[in-house]
């Protein structure tokens, strides 16, 4: 975006945001300063990732309509199942997609979960309940079945996903909404 000409401001927050005829006109503040600068832009992007809801409400205050759905995927990483350097991809008998790849040689990583989060975001982790429904997985398709106590790491990210109303996380739509 840089090469492009876009100025690439970090450690700054969003005060306040309204269109102004056809530009937006932006209140931007350095957090380490407190200086605040208007900017006019011809169009904004709200890349907060899964805090991209409470940057929307700190612009314009709470909302009575859930536009954002927080989706947790959780991966876990297990000795080695297999001697090749393919990957496996998977249906589950819940029809959840489900993956298996090598990873840094003598491991394999098995991803990915779909639940709802609904807790804090400065530190997401999987749950037991992830951990055995991902084990129980794999061993639908692999002659060695990892077990929990097998898990060697894991970690787990949160997406933002449009709120679309379907019932469960899994079944929530990927697509962009502008």
């Amino acid at each position: 975006a840089h090469a492009r000409g876009a100025d690439i401001w970090v450690r700054t927050k969003c005060i306040s945001a309204a269109r102004d005829g056809d530009h937006w006109r932006v209140v931007l503040e350095d957090v380490e300063t407190e200086k605040r600068r208007v900017v006019l832009a011809k169009a904004l992007v709200n890349a907060a990732g899964p805090w991209v809801e409470n940057v929307i409400e700190s612009i314009y205050g709470p909302s009575d309509t859930l536009q954002v759905r927080l989706v947790r995927g959780s991966h876990i990483v297990v000795p080695r199942l297999y001697d090749h350097d393919r990957a496996y991809i998977f249906q589950n008998e819940d029809g959840r997609i489900l993956f298996a790849i090598p990873y840094e040689g003598a491991f394999t990583l098995i991803g990915t979960t779909d639940e709802v989060h609904q807790g804090r975001l400065d530190y997401v982790s999987i749950t037991d309940d992830e951990g055995r429904y991902l084990c129980e997985a794999a061993k639908q398709y692999f002659h060695k079945s990892p077990g929990v106590e097998d898990v060697v790491w894991s970690y787990s990210g949160v997406r933002p996903l449009y709120n679309d109303g379907a019932t469960a996380a899994h079944e929530a739509t990927r697509d962009y909404v502008l």
